[in-house]
């Protein structure tokens, strides 16, 4: 067995440029699918990782009723018994409780709708880090009577920091909810969508405003790691009650999912047209190989060599190249990925203002997933098996006499 790899080895470097040429078509194939495929899972984890932090968290406890009406009615008691299990899941990094509900602002004779959410301020700030869009950089404390209010919300009804905003709305089970606020601070969102109808207010006042008690419409999660949703999941819904439900980021933002799966797809497209441009170059150059090689191959079969162990060493030939290409591929991307996985790059200009519109950090992250790195020489490998069948196909029906005379 060894003799047939080093014959394989010697008959590989024969023409060494070739050889060369071949393996380098497979180093950048790989290099370019794991670049792109980092690329890509890196910008769609940023995405999912800003979406969930701003709003839905990676994993949300809501009443089972909630998720479709958006009522205060469908509000719940966290308890400590929940608490504590939170507090025990080591997979959960952080979590928070909020009421979300609608209310009508109104200032003077000019009122607007508007989206109200009852916060904890210092859990809030940890999740979302809210404060980074104030105007003056006043945030809620715990147990403030004040509020924050969308900039462009504020301009609409003429607005200004220190002024009152009368709130108007339905409470719990049809309770009139109804108060006057002092508006502390401005906020400044990036989507012009939520900047003009979000206002935040401690919990405890908007438990208060809605006669909600000690009840929230949610409990947000934060996890270290979003591959971890299925298995947090697993742990926390056997211990809710029927009234509770867990949904995970994707069930709350569907259309995040649905733009996501439609980058990915383009991305598998692109990646599978760069290997088929690798598999027909490999496809060729064996073409060439075998036909170089006829005569030759006429007269091993001839002096008693069997066409098995022939096409056992053109096997391995092929095989050699395709692990060149691959683990070239793979020492310099590994290296290259980590590097921008530890220090992403920093977008700026317009590109920078582009993102920071879509409620995004403007930055270019990488991934560093395993799979990003064997799925590619997986496919390699796979082309390299597929392409092998040409020569063990050639040298099956290869016809001794005529191979020797070189026809």
């Amino acid at each position: 067995m060894k003799k047939y790899f080093k014959i394989a080895w010697r008959s590989l470097w024969r023409n060494s440029r070739r050889t060369i040429i071949t393996a380098a078509s497979v180093f950048f194939g790989v290099f370019f699918s794991i670049f792109m495929t980092s690329v890509q899972q890196g910008s769609f984890e940023n995405m999912i990782e800003n979406m969930a932090r701003f709003y839905s968290g990676y994993l949300q406890i809501q009443e089972a009723e909630f998720k479709q009406t958006r009522s205060v009615n469908y509000s719940f008691k966290p308890g400590t018994q929940l608490t504590e299990v939170l507090d025990n899941l080591p997979l959960v990094s952080e979590s928070t409780q909020r009421i979300e509900t609608f209310a009508l602002a109104s200032v003077g004779d000019q009122s607007l709708p508007t989206l109200v959410f009852g916060i904890d301020p210092e859990m809030e700030e940890a999740i979302s880090g809210t404060s980074k869009w104030l105007v003056n950089g006043d945030f809620l404390t715990r147990g403030s009577k004040d509020i924050l209010v969308g900039k462009i919300l504020a301009d609409n009804l003429n607005l200004s920091i220190g002024d009152s905003l009368v709130l108007i709305g339905q409470g719990y089970h049809g309770v009139s909810a109804a108060g006057i606020f002092r508006v502390a601070d401005l906020l400044d969102f990036p989507l012009n969508d939520l900047s003009k109808q979000v206002i935040y207010m401690d919990i405890s006042n908007c438990q208060e405003l809605m006669s909600m008690s000690d009840q929230v419409t949610s409990i947000v999660m934060m996890l270290d790691d979003m591959d971890n949703i299925e298995i947090v999941r697993q742990q926390l819904e056997n211990q809710l009650s029927s009234e509770l439900k867990l949904y995970s980021w994707d069930e709350l933002q569907p259309e995040l999912e649905n733009l996501i799966e439609g980058k990915v797809s383009g991305g598998k497209m692109i990646k599978s047209l760069l290997f088929m441009i690798i598999g027909f170059g490999v496809w060729a150059t064996v073409i060439m190989l075998m036909h170089e090689r006829k005569r030759e191959i006429g007269v091993m079969i001839a002096i008693g060599f069997q066409k098995s162990k022939i096409i056992f060493m053109m096997l391995i030939e092929s095989l050699f190249i395709g692990i060149l290409g691959v683990l070239g591929g793979l020492a310099i991307s590994i290296p290259f990925v980590w590097h921008f996985f530890i220090n992403p790059i920093l977008v700026t200009g317009k590109m920078a203002e582009t993102y920071n519109s879509m409620g995004f950090e403007p930055k270019i992250a990488f991934a560093m997933s395993p799979e990003i790195f064997y799925n590619p020489a997986i496919t390699v490998l796979i082309i390299f098996s597929l392409v092998s069948l040409y020569p063990i196909f050639y040298v099956a029906r290869l016809k001794v006499v005529e191979a020797i005379r070189g026809r």
